[in-house]
């Protein structure tokens, strides 16, 4: 072997054990887990994380609920605009600002919150259940604390 393919090689590996690889790997993982548990529901993750932040925060405008939920301006517009389509939010004009829309749950798509929750639950449950419940416990921890400190760089930063 060339001493340049061992060193690629040992690129390649150390790209397999970094934490940016890792966190892409696990966030791959979570969506397939969410998909094939919630088949049924047809929602997608961010839809159902729109669907609590509407929930929990109604009527809001768009980019505030962007912001709830850490999504940018186009990715939150697609978000809202599919669950429109589908009955579960609507979208109101507001008289005082044509150009703000407050978004609000429709009874079907409380419906649906309702509906997927437990699985939404079960798929979390799955995610961790390698880990005993010490483990989870610091995993969360340490979770929470990365994404916080680095809130502020991401593309959409998480605004409550």
């Amino acid at each position: 072997m060339e001493p340049s393919e061992r060193a690629d090689e040992a690129v390649f590996d150390a790209v397999q054990e970094m934490p940016g690889h890792l966190l892409r790997r696990l966030q791959q993982i979570a969506v397939s887990m969410f998909l094939a548990e919630c088949r049924d529901h047809d929602l997608t993750p961010l839809q159902f994380a729109a669907l609590a932040a509407l929930r929990d925060n109604a009527p809001v405008d768009q980019a505030t609920l962007g912001g709830l939920i850490a999504l940018d301006r186009t990715t939150i517009g697609v978000v809202v605009a599919k669950l429109e389509e589908r009955g579960l939010a609507t979208r109101t004009v507001l008289h005082r600002d044509r150009r703000s829309k407050m978004i609000r749950l429709t009874p079907r798509g409380m419906q649906v919150l309702d509906a997927i929750l437990p699985d939404v639950e079960h798929v979390q449950a799955r995610l961790l259940e390698p880990l005993d419940p010490d483990e989870q416990r610091h995993f969360m921890d340490a979770l929470r604390k990365v994404v916080g400190a680095h809130n502020a760089v991401s593309r959409a930063p998480l605004r409550s």
